[in-house]
């Protein structure tokens, strides 16, 4: 058991600090843009709805691969495991090409889904309509980077990511507010930093894969000739993952929609707190896709009791460590508001905003490891989608809308509303776990 853990905390700890890069990359434009005011805050918050809802679909994809690149690690698979990561390169370029086109063609209509008033699209469309092109650099990054970590390289993902944020903050720097011969670009300075950052991540990936010449560093044939029986096991549980993934990245829009409609200063408020909320949350992610990982190995070696074991007390520990992080952050949290020039109502709002998310935070963290790490990686993404899927649009989406739209509730309401959520999500998620029904090997 000891092993076990050693490889989680191998597996977790440069996971978990390459998703908090992850989330400092996207939290970097914003904060240094902060100074430009609210409406810039809020357009670059809605201009990176669209990257949020590619990335949701880009993870739901390389969910779907995890799954099978964990279980075929821990069946000693190593050409299904090359085949898997041809397949999920092809998916993201799909979906990167999909999220791009209207995105560089049309982006004021995008941004005027969630606002209308004319700065605020002005400078959202300015910002997206460069940004978009990262996208491409983001979805092979991460086809590459679930395949490495699953075959427990995550050291080399992280190194990319830190490399990555140290070339945005440079750049941003330089080409927001300028420097000697390079003006002063301002929105569409930080868009061409993050395009410049993103392509620098992969190229470090690719450059560490076929350097080290790792199991991923194959040829054109070994990645893209993939078997046609291995299509339809693949998409079987890919798709339920994809869908799970889309439809709560459509049911988590509609918040930020119902929060836009009241005004711009809640949509400040609630871009600076769901940037707060991916940083507070990113260990429990790490720590929820190394538990995957591991689950996923263990049931695909045929050790299923020990699955289960491992899973139960990984949720303990996951519980312990995120209930103390959230008292940290509830005595802290006016720190997070020092770098953002907002109003003294803006403020005051968002601290009890703020105070909302560090409670609610521990049950989204063990959520997350029930649905993304232990069930989808268990063999069980059916169930886990049905939950996920049920919870938003069965209970979060109309509560928010109700209280938004119609009763026109304070913000802290309306946040509140949005929790309940995650309540149900927790004791559907229990109850499945209990029943062991979600240990399912794929690769046998």
């Amino acid at each position: 058991m000891k092993n076990i853990y050693k490889s989680f905390f191998w597996l977790m700890v440069p996971m978990a600090l390459k998703e908090l890069i992850a989330a400092f990359i996207n939290l970097l434009d914003s904060v240094m843009l902060g100074s430009f005011g609210g409406d810039v805050i809020a357009a670059v918050g809605i201009a990176n709805q669209w990257f949020f809802l590619f990335s949701l679909v880009v993870f739901g994809v390389c969910g779907g691969a995890g799954v099978f690149a964990s279980q075929y690690w821990g069946a000693r698979n190593y050409g299904r495991m090359r085949k898997v990561l041809g397949l999920n390169i092809i998916l993201v370029i799909m979906a990167a090409v999909i999220f791009v086109l209207p995105a560089s063609l049309a982006p004021e209509a995008i941004i005027r889904v969630f606002r209308k008033d004319a700065a605020v699209v002005e400078y959202g469309a300015n910002y997206l309509r460069i940004a978009c092109f990262s996208y491409i650099f983001a979805g092979l990054t991460s086809a590459f980077d679930i395949s490495l970590c699953c075959s427990e390289k995550a050291n080399i993902p992280f190194i990319s990511r830190l490399v990555g944020l140290f070339v945005n903050l440079v750049a941003n720097q330089l080409l927001i507010f300028g420097a000697g011969p390079i003006p002063a670009m301002g929105v569409e300075g930080a868009a061409i930093a993050t395009i410049i950052a993103r392509a620098t991540e992969f190229l470090i990936i690719l450059g560490a894969v076929y350097g080290k010449k790792l199991l991923q560093a194959a040829t054109p044939k070994e990645l893209f000739s993939v078997p046609t029986d291995m299509l339809g096991g693949y998409f079987k549980a890919a798709v339920p993952i994809i869908i799970n993934e889309s439809v709560w990245a459509l049911g988590t829009t509609v918040y930020s929609w119902v929060y836009s409609q009241i005004s711009t200063d809640a949509t400040v408020i609630i871009t600076i707190v769901q940037n707060v909320e991916r940083l507070l949350l990113v260990f429990f992610h790490g720590g929820g896709n190394a538990t995957g990982i591991l689950v996923g190995k263990m049931i695909g070696g045929g050790e299923y009791d020990k699955a289960y074991s491992v899973s139960k007390r990984l949720c303990f520990m996951n519980t312990a460590f995120s209930l103390a992080i959230s008292a940290v952050f509830i005595l802290a949290r006016p720190l997070v508001l020092i770098p953002y020039n907002i109003t003294p109502e803006v403020y005051s709002e968002a601290l009890k905003v703020l105070f909302l998310m560090a409670c609610f935070m521990n049950i989204k963290a063990l959520t997350f490891l029930f649905i993304v790490g232990i069930f989808r990686n268990g063999g069980d993404p059916k169930v886990a989608a049905a939950i996920d899927i049920s919870s938003v649009w069965l209970v979060g989406v109309p509560l928010v809308c109700l209280s938004g739209l119609v009763l026109k509730l304070p913000i802290t309401h309306i946040y509140l509303m949005m929790m309940v959520e995650e309540l149900v999500k927790l004791i559907l998620s229990i109850w499945r776990f209990k029943s062991k029904k979600w240990i399912r090997n794929l690769v046998k």
